[in-house]
């Protein structure tokens, strides 16, 4: 596996990924999602927003972004993930997740890195959880998924060492 930034070209890759059966649910798109409009975003990126994707075999399979706050959240950033279906449970995801906690740790000094996961999605939660984020809470209804009103889960990682993580763990020790 290759990790790499994103480039234009890959857009119609990604909007394909994005598409599939069971990653679509999965993620904050709907199938209406036109190449053009994805191809644009890559066009004039964010200074503050960084997209890697995973190559195996010269395809690319999965993408990871990491968008850092701006101002008074300038030490926070959220993340995405998604990757092909006939990658997943590979080490793509972890892989990728690795790359973006990197670049956040040790590039861009970001103390915590927040995410959300939709309800049903347990082996993606599991994968987060694995990697350092922890459960902060649960929205109700807050995603329309095929059909029904899912909830997702609050997560979030602090970098180790970092004030925001030695605060957290203030307040979880007096709430305990």
């Amino acid at each position: 596996m290759k990790i790499r930034p994103i480039e234009v070209k890959d857009a119609e890759r990604i909007v394909e990924i994005m598409r599939q059966k069971t990653v679509l649910p999965n993620i904050i798109a709907l199938p209406s999602l036109r190449t053009g409009k994805f191809e644009e975003r890559l066009k004039s990126p964010s200074p503050s927003q960084h997209d890697f994707v995973a190559e195996v075999d010269g395809k690319v399979v999965g993408l990871c972004g990491l968008n850092q706050g701006i101002g008074r959240r300038s030490h926070t950033g959220s993340l995405f993930v998604f990757i092909d279906e006939e990658y997943h449970g590979k080490g793509i995801g972890t892989g990728l997740i690795q790359n973006a906690i990197d670049l956040a740790d040790n590039w861009l000094m970001i103390e915590r890195i927040e995410l959300t996961v939709i309800d049903s999605n347990a082996k993606a939660k599991a994968l987060y959880e694995r990697l350092g984020f922890e459960n902060e809470g649960f929205k109700h209804g807050s995603i329309v998924q095929n059909g029904r009103y899912a909830g997702e889960y609050c997560m979030a990682r602090f970098r180790q060492g970092g004030a925001v993580k030695m605060e957290y763990d203030k307040v979880k020790e007096l709430q305990y």
